[in-house]
């Protein structure tokens, strides 16, 4: 059935292939502003900005991931949206990374294989900055850092 607009008549299926194209015209600036809004160097000398510039000339912050407990378990690690998995993780398990990035949230996610208790620890350059614990049959532990 034609459906009536100012300019002329269009049917349903001309307005369905507009709005799809409008719709990636849409999804593709916000890309674009994203990216824009993103790149380059910020000339911003806030709190903390003399620290953030002499980590990164020594290679950036050294991240430790850590998980304790008994046997086994499924292990999702990352730094912000970077995740990876490591499933049937024997414990102890532990992970080394490295970030350049000025703001940083390391996570680490386990559930162990059995029951008892399961621990999670973030060490970022040295210092402890995240412990948590939990236990039961096939407990979950979560650490995230987000205070960094």
């Amino acid at each position: 059935m034609p459906v009536p607009l100012r300019s002329g008549v269009f049917n349903l299926k001309e307005i369905s292939v507009l709005r799809t194209k409008l719709t990636i015209l849409g999804f593709s600036l916000l890309a674009a502003t994203v990216l824009a809004c993103g790149s380059g160097e910020s000339d911003t000398a806030g709190p903390g900005a003399q620290d953030k510039a002499e980590t990164a000339k020594t290679g950036g912050k050294s991240i430790v991931l850590e998980v304790t407990g008994p046997k086994s378990a499924d292990v999702t690690y990352g730094i912000g949206t970077d995740q990876s998995q490591d499933n049937g993780a024997k414990l102890p398990w532990k992970k080394e990374l490295t970030s350049k990035e000025a703001i940083i949230i390391p996570t680490v996610v386990a559930q162990s294989k059995g029951s008892g208790k399961i621990a999670c620890k973030i060490t970022v350059d040295g210092k402890v900055v995240k412990e948590n614990a939990s236990s039961g049959e096939f407990a979950v532990v979560t650490c995230t850092a987000d205070n960094l």
